[in-house]
């Protein structure tokens, strides 16, 4: 083991031979220079968050690219409500060291802090181990990252450290501790497990001096905003949060205090909660006394010398200026109580909040310590307004957190790090954390789309194969079916993925669980196939012999789950899958547009039609009956060229118009068209709105050479 720690050093100090001075600039504006090898592209789509994770310390983006739709903690995927401006781990020790320069210093090492600077990297206090970058591994097995190794469904394991300087000229940067971390971040797919990643940090002193009174903590800036309607960068942007804490929980969580705008406002939360260690802080023998040594702060971003001394941001890892605490004293306990409260209840300020634990025994050079959190997100319960933060308003919050801690738990049920043999779930005589029980894998789907009509297919072994290893047993009982109603990815996109209607449920006929309705209506005699796909499909919804009328053009959710029989003998509930969800539209397909005209629908367009959104931009209308390859060009009545589209039936999605980026899911979805339909946004080759007129368009079939034109009218 010790050999192991020597060739971590090793590493660290290679790094600082090799990249001393080797810095590489950032070509997006405004970001801090980055080590070559430092990587913040990486984050979570499995599961209902997306959260970036760095290999140097720090999660959430700064909202840097939040115009190119990669998340900083999205919550829900695809919705542009974000959560967490950065965050980042903290580490803070007293150094016991023969070298009098550094023995008795109380240092603090941080992923990140609000005394970041944007220009110069300032405050950015680990660097990523020379030639190592974020590794991504799955336990899915039709995963291309699958992973015997992996913990969840989609991991990022990356190596940092605090010992390469990053700016030796700074004069207040920290003196480093000499630690390097394992960080692993863990999202699964599964319902119940989809609203939080799991944030695994493990610690080792690979210096030379005995690290004493450890403390570890996760420090963020928690911007709650749907920014969709109040983009990062303007006026008030910071000040509209508010904060609280939840002590029986160990989770400090964030809030949409101002409701700004309505709506829609964000109208969600996102909490940080403290999971466990291995070892325990000293004094401590079990998860239920985790309490004593787990401590909650929160300051103004960069408020020092006014105000409350409270909440005064600390600048320096030890020492006080004007009764200023240091970072150190911050982490190592809690502000007062009645502090606490005022910040759910006081004008919303860009706070920034720690929680961390400790004291930690000494860590001897070799020595390593386990901290797990998760980052945590829900909406809003109820309708009540957004400032009154009520228990009722948290309740899913809450019930995500514990979902989390169980997650965490995993075998350890009394929650004291101790294996018994009785609690060895998969019998492989160790005590493992971040075990959870598996529902069915969710059916392998396929849409298939005509003239106002939709049908969803789906497989039948890769549920009903399924094996649960906390029971030992198949135990697949049926299906779900859902959908959204048409309009309601505009009308409330950022609640569509919560707002899936059930339209059916199909399950085995010989038990007391669910209906008892078989499977009769939906089994396929043969399975459905299709060019270029080998599953064979023997499912179909609608069922036989009824028809689900559609409107073409409207967005339409279709998911489908699996979901299990439970396990009374253990007291598993049924649990379901992750809901396999097609975003579809339906229109006219190009294998029935033969012999018939070429056409525009709505028409006459009226601006601000009902399935339009509020902007000039996020307009649109359908030529619908093309072919599958064609040119479309569209004229004014004096001949001149207003638009050219390209139409490909095999690869369009829409992605080029406004209207799908912000209504379609987001950059991660795709939608299904029919194929004989293209949208416009009724923008010009100019990238001006077309006026009120009438206009002209021809459809020139690419592998025909046929034209065909029709006429519109726009009536704005």
């Amino acid at each position: 083991m010790h050999q192991r720690f020597l060739l971590i050093r090793s590493t660290v100090l290679l790094c600082l031979f090799l990249f001393i001075g080797m810095t590489a600039s950032d070509d997006r504006g405004g970001a801090p220079p980055r080590l070559l090898q430092d990587t913040d592209s990486n984050y979570t789509t499995i599961g209902n968050i997306g959260l970036t994770v760095t290999n140097f310390g720090t999660i959430g983006t700064r909202n840097a690219f939040w115009r190119e739709g990669r998340p900083s903690c999205e919550y829900p995927i695809g919705s542009r409500i974000e959560h967490i401006y950065q965050g980042g781990l903290w580490v803070g020790a007293e150094i016991r060291s023969a070298s009098p320069s550094r023995d008795g210093i109380r240092a603090v090492s941080t992923g990140s802090s609000n005394t970041v600077s944007t220009t110069t990297g300032k405050g950015f206090e680990y660097t990523s181990l020379f030639g190592t970058t974020l590794i991504q591994k799955s336990s899915l097995s039709d995963s291309p990252f699958f992973d015997t190794s992996a913990v969840s469904h989609q991991d990022f394991v990356g190596w940092y450290s605090d010992e390469v300087p990053r700016d030796s000229t700074e004069p207040d940067r920290s003196v480093p501790l000499n630690i390097t971390v394992r960080q692993e971040s863990y999202a699964w797919n599964f319902p119940f497990a989809d609203a939080f990643v799991l944030l695994n940090y493990t610690i080792y002193n690979t210096g030379v001096d005995t690290l004493d009174s450890v403390y570890v903590g996760v420090w963020d800036n928690a911007v709650v905003r749907n920014t969709n309607n109040v983009q990062p960068g303007t006026a008030g942007y910071f000040e509209r949060s508010a904060n609280g804490y939840s002590d029986s929980l160990r989770m400090k969580y964030t809030f949409d205090f101002s409701g700004i705008p309505t709506p829609p406002a964000a109208g969600s939360y996102v909490g940080v909660k403290f999971l466990g260690a291995i070892p325990f802080p000293i004094g401590v023998d079990s998860l239920g006394d985790l309490t004593r040594k787990t401590h909650y702060n929160a300051w103004t971003f960069t408020t020092t010398a006014s105000g409350d001394v409270a909440y005064w941001s600390p600048r320096f890892d030890f020492g006080t200026l004007q009764g200023e605490r240091s970072r150190y004293e911050r982490m190592a306990a809690s502000l007062a109580q009645d502090k606490i409260a005022a910040l759910r209840t006081l004008q919303p300020q860009n706070v920034t909040t720690l929680v961390s634990s400790g004291p930690y025994r000494s860590l001897r050079p070799g020595d390593s310590l386990q901290i797990v959190y998760a980052v945590v997100c829900a909406r809003k319960t109820d309708s009540n307004p957004a400032n009154l933060d009520t228990r009722a308003q948290r309740q899913t919050l809450y019930t995500n957190a514990r979902f989390a801690q169980q997650a965490y738990d995993g075998e350890d049920v009394r929650g004291d790090n101790i294996y018994r043999p009785e609690l060895d779930l998969n019998g492989n005589g160790k005590l493992d954390h971040f075990v959870l029980p598996q529902p069915p894998r969710p059916p392998k789907v396929r849409a298939a789309l005509e003239n106002q009509n939709v049908a969803i297919y789906w497989d039948k072994s890769t549920s009903e194969l399924s094996f649960n290893p906390i029971t030992r047993k198949l135990d697949f009982e049926g299906y779900r079916i859902y959908r959204s109603n048409p309009g309601a990815d505009f009308t409330d996109p950022e609640n569509l993925l919560f707002t899936l209607a059930l339209v059916g449920e199909f399950d085995k006929p010989d038990d007391n669980i669910g209906y008892n309705t078989g499977f009769g209506r939906i089994h396929l005699s043969q399975p459905k196939t299709f060019p270029g796909d080998t599953v064979d499909y023997w499912y179909k919804f609608p069922p036989q012999g009824e028809t689900v009328s559609h409107l073409n053009g409207w967005q339409y959710l279709y998911g489908v789950a699996a979901f299990s029989t439970g396990d009374s003998a253990t007291g598993l509930v049924s649990l379901q899958s992750k809901t396999e969800t097609r975003r579809l539209i339906p229109g006219t397909d190009t294998s029935q547009v033969q012999g018939k005209p070429v056409g525009v629908y709505p028409n006459p367009y009226y601006a601000n039609a009902a399935w339009d959104g509020k902007t000039e931009r996020t307009r649109k209308i359908y030529f619908y009956n093309l072919p599958a390859r064609c040119a479309i060009r569209i004229y004014t009545l004096a001949g001149d060229v207003v638009a050219d589209l390209d139409h490909n039936a095999a690869t369009y999605d829409g992605s080029e118009i406004e209207w799908f980026q912000r209504f379609g899911g987001g950059s991660d979805a795709r939608i299904q068209f029919s194929g004989g339909e293209h949208a416009w946004n009724l923008i010009t080759k100019f990238d001006q709105a077309i006026a009120t007129g009438l206009y002209l368009f021809s459809v020139k079939n690419a592998d025909t050479g046929e034209i065909k034109t029709g006429k519109f009218l726009v009536i704005k």
